[in-house]
């Protein structure tokens, strides 16, 4: 399971969180599994690890909002980001922020790490048809929101 780890990590950096958080999800994940080893069938070991960091990083990015819209309310002032002075990468990175959690998992195990619909759907307890229904919402979400930030190329 230590060849895991490394795509789990990869996996939860991918995501969005601080390398602190990331590491901390793939730990408790991997304890998971130790503690339901027993359980767990061997060939299985690499979704349940998946599945287990995917569930603590969105409870972690549900506990992040709730901060954040506190914040914002006792502050009473809304941060913009700037609109000039960032290329398509960033406007990359800025447009998977806006993307459901699920769908953001989905679009970086398919597209970045290559996980087919089977292993992302077991990773995530969801259907093989579930995740292309989120992973075409996901890439039409995403041309949709480039095209508003002036990167509308037709691919």
């Amino acid at each position: 399971m230590a060849c895991c780890a490394d795509d789990v990590m990869r996996f939860a950096v991918r995501c969005g969180c601080r390398r602190e958080d990331c590491e901390d999800a793939v730990q408790e994940a991997l304890a998971s599994l130790w503690s339901h080893r027993d359980s767990v069938a061997a060939d299985k070991g690499k979704s349940y690890l998946m599945g287990a960091a995917y569930r603590r990083l969105m409870s972690h990015f549900r506990h992040e909002a709730v901060v954040q819209e506190y914040a914002a309310m006792t502050v009473h002032t809304v941060s913009q980001m700037p609109d000039e002075g960032f290329d398509l990468k960033d406007a990359i990175e800025r447009s998977l922020q806006t993307l459901p959690e699920v769908q953001r998992a989905i679009l970086q195990l398919r597209d970045v790490e290559g996980y087919s619909y089977a292993e992302i759907g077991e990773a995530l307890s969801l259907s093989d048809k579930q995740v292309q229904v989120y992973l075409f919402r996901a890439r039409v979400a995403m041309r949709k929101q480039l095209k508003t930030m002036g990167y509308d190329n037709d691919r």
